[in-house]
């Protein structure tokens, strides 16, 4: 593992991820791998072992991380991850808050509280588990509380020994180069967002879901 890229959603993490691809850090892990490999349910034990629920924590070893990642963790898991890659760099995708709360609002907030209770699907199932660890289903209420406290943890990270960098979207290719030891490319830094992809995978899931629903009579 080479990279830990922690930042929350919406902070810029699909173009970073596309610049990491360029740089051959790969393969780069983010949402849309959780697609391709069918990953929902590992990911829901992850969140269900890991975080404070009801019932304490069972953290997980590198084993078993190792059976779930390739390059590019997700934010859930700061420490733990850090603590089971110790030689991984770590980068710290952030942005203002105002900012990340109106791009969270209009994108996973929105498509959340829009569900239809009657479909299930794997990827509805991981984002109702991401919802609840996050800030308990009540974005408007907890959604602060969580950013800071994220970015508190992710900060703590930051320790002698330790390559870190925080990194804002706009940045471009300078810090993340010098960090990693390599030249600038002469492209452009990808400009990329996630959020496309990922209505088109859960439309697709719904999708397929449907097909298999029994029908009433059969």
């Amino acid at each position: 593992m080479q990279v830990l890229v922690l930042g929350l959603p919406r902070t810029g993490t699909q173009s970073l991820a596309d610049a990491l691809a360029y740089l051959s850090i790969s393969p780069v892990y983010h949402m849309r791998e959780v697609f391709k490999n069918a990953h929902q349910d590992l990911w829901i034990s992850a969140i269900a072992d890991n975080l404070p629920q009801p019932s304490p924590p069972r953290p997980w070893s590198r084993p078993q991380w190792d059976t779930l990642l390739s390059d590019f963790p997700p934010s859930l898991f700061p420490t733990a991850l850090a603590e089971a890659y110790p030689d991984s760099f770590i980068i710290h995708t952030t942005r203002p808050f105002e900012a990340w709360e109106a791009s969270m609002r209009d994108t996973l907030i929105h498509a959340h509280r829009h569900r239809d209770p009657e479909r299930k699907s794997p990827m509805e199932a991981l984002a109702n588990a991401y919802h609840a660890a996050c800030w308990d289903d009540d974005f408007e209420r907890n959604g602060k509380a969580y950013f800071e406290r994220h970015h508190e943890e992710v900060r703590a990270l930051d320790t002698d020994g330790r390559r870190f960098l925080e990194y804002h979207p706009g940045d471009g290719w300078g810090p993340l180069c010098d960090m990693l030891g390599v030249a600038v490319p002469e492209i452009p830094f990808p400009r990329s967002d996630d959020w496309v992809e990922y209505k088109k995978e859960v439309e697709r899931e719904r999708n397929e879901t449907k097909t298999q629903e029994p029908v009433n009579g059969n």
